[in-house]
């Protein structure tokens, strides 16, 4: 983070048990395992590590989700300050294993027994009931959605239209990182809607075209899944910027909504010239600055992973 200038957000994660059952850890899964304590040391650890980066950087902590932490494990990731990010929802497998366990469905057992509000990322939720999505979304959390991870892995499709006209809030991550682009996890992202829908322009309003729409509320709603001061260009709010480079031949002549439609439906990152992380120029001219040196030492890593 202090190389690449990225506005970072560190999140801890708890992951105790393999299951609802509290069943022990799988061998792929032991070495990320903590036990309570074990979280707790890691969370300070976290703590004294983000002391030597820039006054932006915030520390939140993610309990993995309500298969791989107990109750009252949650209870206490909980009271930790700032943003809390948990996979929710995810897969038919977790709804069904939640349900057996607790009689409840996953987002209706976390609405029930934890104060979920604007603290809170719930990430993919791609398996909720229409009343889920309409309370989540009451409750002022963020979506946290990956949804070229989401269509990859079959997990299924959220109810963006249901969630976005409720006032649901969203973010735009990465859970897999098959494919890092802000562009293509947006197009994905109402491309499923209109394929589940048979519609056209299904997340358009009357205001806003369907790129303004989803551009702006990516931006909003992951500034506060990132508990940061940003998601818009306002006195206050750190200089989080990205310029596209008005001169790519599929921008020709876009301007305001048309501009980001363009990027959202027919571009990606070859798109983005300039970005500013609180004030900080990293990219210019289409090339993060330390770029070089960062490639160079990767290369030399998977020589060296190839090698061993």
């Amino acid at each position: 983070a202090g190389e690449t200038g990225i506005g970072l957000t560190l999140l801890p994660v708890h992951y105790q048990f393999g299951g609802c059952d509290m069943r022990p850890l799988g061998p792929g899964q032991i070495r990320f395992g903590t036990t309570p304590d074990g979280f707790m040391d890691l969370h300070a650890a976290s703590r004294k590590v983000i002391a030597t980066l820039p006054s932006d950087t915030v520390l939140g902590a993610a309990p993995h989700s309500l298969r791989a932490v107990s109750t009252e494990g949650l209870r206490q990731v909980a009271t930790l300050p700032g943003p809390l990010h948990m996979h929710l929802a995810e897969q038919l497998a977790e709804i069904e294993e939640v349900q057996a366990v607790t009689r409840k469905r996953p987002v209706e057992w976390l609405l029930e027994h934890e104060n979920v509000d604007d603290r809170w990322c719930l990430i993919h939720c791609t398996q909720m009931q229409p009343h889920e999505t309409l309370a989540l979304a009451a409750s002022g959390a963020v979506a946290g959605l990956c949804p070229i991870t989401e269509a990859n892995l079959g997990d299924g499709i959220f109810d963006g239209l249901r969630w976005m006209d409720a006032g649901g809030r969203i973010g735009i991550g990465s859970d897999s990182n098959l494919r890092l682009s802000l562009a293509e996890e947006l197009r994905q992202l109402d491309h499923s809607q209109r394929l589940r829908d048979h519609s056209r322009a299904a997340l358009a309003t009357a205001e806003q075209s369907t790129g303004r729409r989803l551009f702006e509320a990516a931006s909003a709603g992951g500034a506060q899944a990132a508990g940061r001061a940003s998601g818009a260009i306002a006195p206050g709010l750190w200089g989080d910027l990205l310029a596209l480079d008005t001169a790519h031949v599929d921008l020709e002549g876009r301007v305001v909504d048309t501009l980001l439609d363009s990027f959202v439906f027919a571009g990606g990152n070859d798109m983005v010239a300039e970005v500013w992380s609180a004030g900080r120029h990293m990219v210019r001219q289409g090339r993060h600055i330390a770029r070089d040196g960062i490639i160079a030492r990767w290369r030399r890593t998977q020589a060296g992973l190839r090698d061993a």
